[in-house]
C-alpha cells in the first residue's frame, strides 16, 4: 500500500464523524454505546500492534528500558480510557427530579432545616462578602447560616454579627478544612440540630433556589449527599491570557457536566468539596468528613458508598465561584487534588481495602488515582522522547510513520470524536492538552513521591481573588518551555538540513519522530505564549445583563436596555442622541431585584452610557442580583472553531 494511503482510514473516519455526529444527540445511548465498542475495537487493535511491533529489542538496553516506560504510560493511559467509556455507558439526568423537588417545595410546610457552613480560611472580605450575602438569599424557609473562620479574625467576626450570620472558630487548625467542618458539625448539632448540611467554598455563591431543587432528593433514604457542578464566574488562567472568555469554557466543564452524569449512572458520582448538600446522619455514621487525606470530598465519597449510602448528582448551574486566576494558583490546586487521590489508594474504604465497594466501583475509584499518575507523567515523557532520539540516539518506539499511522491515527480519531462529540465539545486536542502540560513537571513528581515515598506536602488553599496591574511571566514554567522548544527546533533544523544524517540511531523512523517533534513544537509555543500573564485589572467582574432597565434624571426618564452590569457601575444601550444628552448627570437606575440605584454618568459617547454607582447602601443588594441571578461573565458553552481561531490569532498573528 503507497504510504498515502495508510491515512485514508483516520481521515475517512474523522471525516465520517464530523458530519454525522454534530446532528446527534450526545445523549442517544445506542449511538453513544456503538460509538464506544468502535473506541474499543480500534484501541485494542492499535495496542496490539504496539505490543507485538513497536518495542525495541533486548541487544538495545537504553531503546527498550525507555521503550517499556513510554509504552507503560501508553497503558495506564488506556486503563483511565476504558474506565471513561465503561462510565459513558450510562447516564442520569436528575434534572427532571429537581423540577418535581422545587415545585413540592412550595407546598409543604414542613421543609426540613438546613444548616450552611462556608468553611474560610485566608480569603478577603470582597471574596467572603458574595458568599454569605448569597447564602443569606437563598429562597428557602428554614436555614441558618455558618462562616466557619479557621484563622480567627476579630474584623470578620463583627462583619458577621452586622449581616446577620453565625460565626465560628476554633482554637487549632488541625484536619484543614476537614476539621473544621467537624467542629461546625458538633456545634451546629447542639443549637440547630438540621437534618442537612450545606457545604460553600468561601468563594462560592449558591442561586436562590438551590435547596428547593436539591433536599427533595433526600426523600430516598438511600441518599446521602447531593452534588451540582462547579461554574465560575471569571476567567481561568487560559480563558484569560488567551482572551478566550466568550469562546472557551473552563476545563473543569467536562468532568461536571459530562463525566458526573454518566457517573451518577453508576451511583458513584463525587462529592467535589463544594456545592452539595449532604445528610447529617450519614455524615455522622461514617465518623464525620474525613481526615486521613487532604482531599476530604473524594474520600468521603467512599466511606459513604462502603456505608451502604449513594449520592446524586444534579447537572445545574447553582452556584459560582472564583477559578484559580494564575499559573501557580493552578498547580497548586492540581497538586493538591491529584495527592489525595493518591493518598486514597491506601485508607481502609479505598479500592485496596476491605470494605463493601463492588468490583466495578474499585475501579472506577482507582482510575482516578491511575489519571493523576500516568497524565502529567506521559505529557512530561512525551516533551523529552523525541529528544532522546535526536541527542541520545534512545529509540523508544521501533516503527515506520506509515505503519504506526495505519495503527494510531483511526483509534486516535475515534476516541478524539467520541469524546468531543460526548462533551458537546467541551473537550478538545490543544486547547485541553495545555491545561495538562502545563502543570505536568510539577504535578508529576508531587504524586509519584506521595505514591512511593508517602510524601505529601501539607495541606495548602488555593489562592483566589488576586489581581495584578501589570504582565506578569511565569519564569519557571516560560524557562522550561522556551528550553525544550529550542533544543527540539534545532533537532527538526539540524535533520531538514542534513546535519544529523550520520547520528540518527537505527530502529526508528527519523519521519516519525519530526511529526512528533512539530506537535510538541506546537505545544512549547502555546506554553510559552500562556506562561505570559496578562494583567487582571478589573477587581470586579462584569456580568451580561440584557434586561431593560429605567432610567430617570431631572424629572424625565426612559426606558432602556442594560448590556453588562458590576458592582460598581453598567452600561446601557441608547441612541446616541439620547446618550449626548446625560453626558456627565446623575440619575437613577431602576432594574429588577434591586432598589433604585443612584449612579453617575461618566461616559455617554456613541450608542452606549457608561454608569458609577454612587449608593453604598445599595451595594449588597447589586451584590445579590449579580451573583445570585441567572447571569454569566463567561461561556457556558464552548464555540471551538472560534476558539481555536482565537488561540492561532494570538499565536501566530492567523486569522
Amino acid at each position: 500500500m503507497p504510504d498515502m494511503l495508510y491515512w485514508l482510514p483516520g481521515a475517512a473516519l474523522l471525516a465520517g464523524a464530523l458530519l454525522l455526529l454534530p446532528t446527534i444527540s450526545p445523549t442517544n445511548m445506542l449511538v453513544r454505546r456503538g460509538m464506544i465498542l468502535l473506541v474499543l475495537l480500534l484501541s485494542i487493535r492499535y495496542f496490539w500492534w504496539r505490543i507485538t511491533q513497536t518495542i525495541p529489542s533486548i541487544d538495545k538496553p537504553l531503546d527498550m528500558t525507555f521503550g517499556l516506560i513510554f509504552l507503560g504510560l501508553e497503558l495506564m493511559l488506556a486503563f483511565s480510557t476504558f474506565m471513561c467509556l465503561l462510565t459513558f455507558w450510562r447516564h442520569r439526568d436528575n434534572r427532571p427530579q429537581a423540577e418535581r423537588n422545587e415545585a413540592e417545595s412550595h407546598t409543604r410546610a414542613d421543609m426540613p432545616a438546613v444548616d450552611v457552613f462556608i468553611p474560610t480560611y485566608n480569603e478577603s472580605w470582597e471574596v467572603l462578602e458574595r458568599s454569605i450575602l448569597g447564602a443569606k438569599a437563598l429562597d428557602y424557609p428554614h436555614f441558618k447560616v455558618w462562616v466557619l473562620d479557621d484563622t480567627r479574625r476579630d474584623w470578620l467576626r463583627e462583619k458577621c454579627a452586622e449581616i446577620g450570620v453565625r460565626y465560628l472558630s476554633r482554637p487549632d487548625n488541625k484536619g484543614a478544612k476537614a476539621g473544621n467542618l467537624n467542629h461546625a458539625l458538633n456545634i451546629s448539632k447542639q443549637e440547630t440540630g438540621a437534618p442537612f448540611i450545606m457545604v460553600l467554598d468561601a468563594d462560592f455563591v449558591p442561586k436562590r433556589n438551590f435547596l428547593r431543587r436539591t433536599v427533595g432528593f433526600f426523600t430516598d433514604q438511600r441518599v446521602a449527599l447531593v452534588q451540582t457542578p462547579q461554574f465560575f464566574f471569571n476567567p481561568n488562567m487560559l480563558q484569560h491570557n488567551f482572551m478566550l472568555s466568550e469562546s472557551w469554557v473552563d476545563e473543569q466543564r467536562f468532568f461536571f457536566d459530562t463525566l458526573q452524569p454518566a457517573k451518577d449512572g453508576w451511583d458513584v458520582s463525587y462529592c467535589c468539596g463544594t456545592s452539595f448538600i449532604a445528610r447529617r446522619a450519614a455524615i455522622e455514621a461514617v465518623g464525620g468528613y474525613p481526615t486521613e487525606t487532604i482531599t476530604e470530598d473524594i474520600l468521603l465519597s467512599f466511606k459513604l458508598i462502603d456505608a451502604g449510602y449513594i449520592s446524586r448528582y444534579l447537572n445545574e448551574k447553582l452556584s459560582t465561584g472564583l477559578a484559580p486566576e494564575t499559573i501557580n494558583e493552578y498547580i497548586k490546586q492540581r497538586s493538591r487534588w491529584g495527592i489525595g487521590a493518591i493518598q486514597s489508594l491506601f485508607v481502609q474504604v479505598g479500592p485496596f481495602g476491605r470494605n463493601n465497594l463492588k468490583p466495578v466501583q474499585r475501579l472506577l475509584f482507582l482510575e482516578t488515582a491511575n489519571y493523576w499518575l500516568s497524565l502529567p507523567t506521559f505529557c512530561l515523557f512525551s516533551l523529552i522522547a523525541p529528544l532522546l532520539y535526536w541527542y541520545g540516539g534512545i529509540a523508544i518506539l521501533h516503527a515506520e510513520l506509515a505503519a504506526y499511522s495505519y495503527h494510531f491515527i483511526p483509534a486516535f480519531f475515534a476516541s478524539t470524536a467520541l469524546f468531543v462529540w460526548v462533551s458537546s465539545g467541551r473537550i478538545v486536542p490543544i486547547l485541553t492538552d495545555l491545561t495538562e502540560f502545563i502543570c505536568a513537571s510539577r504535578v508529576a513528581p508531587a504524586v509519584w513521591s506521595a505514591l512511593l515515598f508517602r510524601k505529601v506536602q501539607p495541606f495548602r488553599v488555593t489562592g483566589k481573588g488576586l489581581l495584578s496591574t501589570s504582565v506578569e511571566v511565569n519564569w519557571p514554567v516560560f524557562t522550561e518551555a522556551a528550553t525544550l522548544f529550542v533544543f527540539t527546533a534545532v533537532a527538526v533544523v539540524g535533520f531538514h538540513t542534513h546535519l544529523v544524517d550520520g547520528y540518527l540511531p537505527d530502529g526508528g523512523d527519523p519521519t516519525l519522530y519530526v511529526f512528533w517533534s512539530c506537535w510538541n513544537l506546537l505545544i512549547l509555543a502555546l506554553l510559552l505564549l500562556l506562561a505570559i500573564e496578562r494583567p487582571r485589572m478589573r477587581r470586579e467582574e462584569r456580568f451580561l445583563i440584557n434586561e431593560d432597565v429605567r432610567l430617570s434624571w431631572d424629572g424625565q426618564s426612559i426606558t432602556t436596555h442594560m448590556a453588562d452590569m458590576s458592582v460598581s457601575g453598567a452600561r446601557l444601550n441608547m441612541a446616541p442622541e439620547q446618550a449626548m444628552q446625560l453626558r456627565d448627570r446623575a440619575v437613577i437606575l431602576e432594574t429588577s431585584g434591586c432598589p433604585p440605584i443612584q449612579a453617575q454618568v461618566t461616559d455617554a459617547g456613541g450608542r452606549h452610557v457608561h454608569l458609577r454607582f454612587d449608593a453604598p447602601e445599595q451595594h449588597a443588594s447589586i451584590v445579590t442580583k449579580l451573583y445570585t441571578g441567572p447571569y454569566d461573565s463567561v461561556a457556558r458553552r464552548a464555540n471551538i472553531v472560534t476558539a481555536l481561531r482565537g488561540v492561532l490569532r494570538n499565536a501566530f498573528g492567523i486569522d
